[in-house]
């Protein structure tokens, strides 16, 4: 039987090399797009401050979009939130990965999984066995899923419905249980198994700026 979790500890130090190792993996998957975050970028709170008014303001327009429950839509959702926030200057990219909800191992993605998924010979379609959130780069998490997820199957209460998860690795441990494990980061994961691939969506936005 495996030891309790501490919850308390700072789970960051361990997410950091957990995102080291998701892009060193991910290259090795062939990934050749800059990964743009990197977990030896120190992020500030104030650089997290304008992070959340940037998601809080997309937030309205994602609502018109995606109407509803989102704790299935990992995929729009992360990739929304990293086009805008590339837009606006803020380096972000996608992480694809696990999440632990209070010892319950949520997704079950794993090293394995994700690369069988990339390299199958068919793009998939549906949902996949895999969790995606954004990240600025050292502790950083953005993920607009998991809260009404948390809502719908571990009695959060109903104000998670409402919330957009923005702050640190050991902040999500220590409030909320969470362990996020980082296992690949890029757009180029659902580029290839489950397109569109989100950088369209920057390319888009940014074409609509010089209309």
């Amino acid at each position: 039987m495996e030891p309790p979790i501490n919850y308390n500890d700072d789970y960051s130090n361990s997410y950091r090399r957990q995102i080291s190792n998701a892009i060193q993996e991910s290259r090795k998957l062939g990934f050749i797009r800059d990964p743009i975050i990197s977990e030896q970028r120190s992020i500030s709170e104030n650089t997290l401050r304008i992070t959340s008014n940037l998601v809080g303001a997309l937030s309205a327009t994602l609502d018109y979009f995606l109407p509803g429950y989102w704790g299935n839509s990992c995929q729009t959702l992360s990739t929304n939130i990293f086009a805008h926030l590339n837009h606006q200057g803020i380096g972000a990219n996608i992480v694809l990965g696990n999440v632990i909800i209070n010892g319950t191992d949520e997704f079950e993605a794993t090293l394995e999984s994700l690369r069988e998924e990339v390299l199958a010979a068919v793009p998939l379609t549906g949902r996949q066995a895999v969790h995606a959130w954004v990240s600025l780069g050292d502790d950083t998490i953005i993920d607009a899923a998991l809260p009404p997820r948390l809502v719908k199957h571990y009695n959060a209460p109903p104000q998670f419905n409402d919330m957009i998860f923005i702050g640190r690795a050991s902040e999500m441990s220590i409030k909320y249980k969470l362990r996020y494990q980082p296992i690949l980061v890029g757009t180029e994961f659902f580029a290839k198994t489950n397109p569109p691939d989100p950088m369209d969506l920057l390319t888009e936005l940014k074409e609509r700026c010089l209309r």
